[in-house]
């Protein structure tokens, strides 16, 4: 069984990601099998399985903005040739042995693409094109020539939440 996704920028453009492993982890960090380097799209955001039965599920990994099929947010559920999968103000249709055969990119992109909170989907000028937006990952774990790392707007604080009152003595509530 040959399955893919096909990703629909609101440009129209198309392109065709096949997936070659039986799981497979999208999100935004270097070790995902689909990276998509946005802000909008979690480090782990969700991951697509292929049984050898050949049923097809999506797994949403606890993402900020959330994983939508058919403009449904799930947390897992089954999906089917056809079906639209929305995720980081991104649409992808899953494609299996080739079906549909073929992709009308206005429709897809008016049933399958969700708002994602921070205006995911209200400035589509400003996101990256399809050939830069989707990269494997760097075996360097570094940024590959399809993503440079000034596509990459996510940031990484670090925050020290104190669990000891003892530390807090003297200090005022707050």
């Amino acid at each position: 069984m040959n399955v893919s996704l096909v990703l629909v920028q609101v440009d129209g453009k198309q392109r065709e990601i096949p997936l070659k492993k039986a799981v497979q982890v999208i999100g935004r960090q270097t070790d995902c099998q689909l990276r998509i380097p946005s802000g909008n799209v979690s480090r782990h955001h969700c991951e697509v399985k292929v049984t050898d039965e050949g049923a097809i599920s999506i797994r949403d990994l606890g993402s900020s903005n959330g994983t939508y099929v058919n403009k449904q947010k799930i947390t897992q559920t089954s999906v089917k040739a056809g079906d639209l999968i929305s995720l980081g103000g991104l649409v992808f249709v899953v494609k299996i042995d080739g079906k549909p055969g073929s992709v009308d990119s206005e429709d897809v992109l008016e049933d399958g693409l969700v708002e994602v909170p921070g205006g995911g989907v209200s400035a589509p000028e400003a996101r990256p094109t399809a050939a830069t937006m989707i990269s494997p990952p760097s075996k360097l774990g570094g940024p590959t020539r399809e993503s440079p790392a000034n596509l990459d707007d996510s940031s990484v604080a670090d925050f020290d939440f104190l669990d000891d009152d003892d530390d807090l003595k003297g200090q005022p509530k707050l």
